[in-house]
């Protein structure tokens, strides 16, 4: 009897954990980011208050694909390249849209990345007041989980002295794991709404589900 409570107890635990980390990754979100309640040259995932276990600023690099024998494909995907380039910082620009601080990574592109797949119903962001960056055209992309651009999840834009311009996605969004922004500006007043797939919502309905049925068998002995 002793032996079966607990193993009961180790179950309960174990399904306690499944509902925790399930309602941590199935939380919904909508919120407003300005990156000036931090100091200049801080990492830019501080500005984000209680919102940092749900978005992280990543360094953005990429990867060659291969096939099954190890062959280029001649496609790549995006990864997460902070340990290798440095973290991406809430940085002061005397140009930006609203001062004093702007997101800025030295002109290179930017992973803003989700804790768990998320749909996106609205996202925003907006350049800097600067009139530099890479000529012509360039676009705003949603990943999914392997790094790559979800099929027609891109948003393109003049980026080229057009300072102000905000950026922002068209639709609904499904499975994406990450935004990408493109190198050569800075950014300024990023807006999110969020939900998580529902596969999150599985498992915390899963881990409910046993927490139902563990009390009803200890009931019955």
């Amino acid at each position: 009897m002793r032996k079966n409570l607990f193993s009961l107890r180790a179950t309960m635990l174990a399904a306690a954990l499944v509902v925790t980390s399930a309602t941590a990754s199935a939380a919904n979100f909508s919120a407003s980011f300005n990156f000036d309640n931090v100091a200049s040259g801080s990492v830019a995932d501080t500005a984000l208050g209680s919102y940092a276990s749900l978005i992280h600023f990543g360094n953005a690099g990429t990867v060659d694909d291969v096939d099954a024998w190890g062959d280029l494909t001649g496609t790549f995907h995006w990864i997460d390249a902070t340990t290798t380039y440095g973290n991406v910082l809430a940085k002061n620009d005397g140009s930006a849209v609203s001062l004093p601080n702007v997101l800025w990574n030295d002109n290179q592109p930017i992973l803003v990345m989700f804790s768990a797949p998320q749909t996106i119903a609205s996202f925003s962001i907006q350049q800097d007041m600067s009139k530099f960056g890479y000529p012509g055209s360039s676009y705003m992309a949603f990943l999914d989980s392997t790094g790559h651009e979800i099929a027609g999840a891109q948003f393109s834009y003049t980026q080229y002295e057009n300072p102000g311009l905000l950026i922002q996605s068209t639709g609904t969004w499904t499975n994406v794991s990450a935004v990408l922004l493109a190198g050569g500006k800075s950014y300024d007043n990023m807006s999110v709404s969020a939900v998580p797939e529902p596969d999150a919502y599985a498992l915390m309905l899963a881990g409910l589900g046993l927490f139902g049925f563990m009390p009803r068998r200890r009931r019955s002995h």
